[in-house]
């Protein structure tokens, strides 16, 4: 599947840029084991970012997770009968949404690392979008099997059909197979089972740089060396900077603008 036709190899890469934006802060409860962590209503002092990525390319702009959606901290709005969703606290307002931090009629694509709540949950604003979601994450999403494996299929938006997607072409590096979204080779969906094994990775292949938007594939850049050491020795072999779902902003700081130079 191309998205787009394919441009000339060069010609992309000289104009693509990586932003992050940081739709509030997720609280865990402060046990992390036993039964007590889901009655006692006590949660740690450290909070984690809940952060999305938009991707800047001259065949259109991608946004990688939407993010969590305002609603989330609102009682009711997560059902308190699933344990997994009574484990995380959203702290967040309607500004903090991806949909107030940028034009969503500006976004062409949302691709989706995976359907959990706080990658979905501001979705409903980029309905202009082509919305990717890889099609095994899809299949055990939706309906009453979803649910109970933890998604929230009732906060899909309305009316909005998403694009499946399977990568099924090249090997790249670690990863098994990819799909060359824009057909130059710069937006490569690579599959990266394991938080969800139906979980989605986006390379992004600037000029000067190289990024790997990780998802929930690892809290932090740092874990990937215990937990999937053949992408993170790839990684370091050809200088990728990862990027996920929740890491603090002081993974970006030694970067300076997280866009190509």
């Amino acid at each position: 599947m191309h998205a787009t036709d394919p441009l000339p190899r060069g010609h992309a890469a000289e104009t693509i840029a990586v932003r992050r934006l940081t739709t509030g802060v997720v609280r865990a409860r402060r046990a992390s084991r036993g039964a007590l962590r889901y009655l006692i209503d006590d949660w740690e002092d450290d909070v984690l970012p809940v952060n999305a990525y938009l991707v800047e390319h001259p065949a259109g702009t991608l946004l990688f997770d939407a993010g969590q959606s305002a609603d989330a901290a609102s009682p009711g709005y997560l059902p308190r009968w699933h344990p997994f969703l009574r484990l995380a606290r959203f702290e967040l307002d309607a500004s903090e949404e991806a949909g107030a931090q940028v034009d969503p009629e500006s976004v062409t694509w949302v691709l989706l690392s995976h359907l959990h709540t706080d990658h979905i949950g501001g979705l409903a604003a980029f309905h202009s979008a082509q919305v990717l979601v890889g099609a095994t994450e899809w299949r055990r999403g939706v309906g009453v099997r979803g649910r109970l494996r933890g998604y929230v299929p009732q906060h899909w938006p309305r009316g909005l059909t998403p694009t499946l997607v399977t990568p099924d072409g090249e090997p790249l590096g670690p990863f098994a197979s990819s799909l060359d979204l824009a057909g130059d080779g710069t937006l490569l969906i690579v599959p990266t089972p394991g938080h969800t094994p139906g979980h989605l990775s986006l390379v992004v292949r600037g000029p000067a740089r190289t990024w790997l938007l990780a998802g929930d594939l690892v809290h932090t850049a740092d874990e990937l060396e215990t937990s999937h050491p053949s992408i993170a020795r790839w990684c370091a072999s050809e200088r990728v900077v990862v990027l996920t779902a929740h890491e603090s902003g002081n993974a970006l700081a030694s970067l300076g603008s997280t866009q190509t130079p």
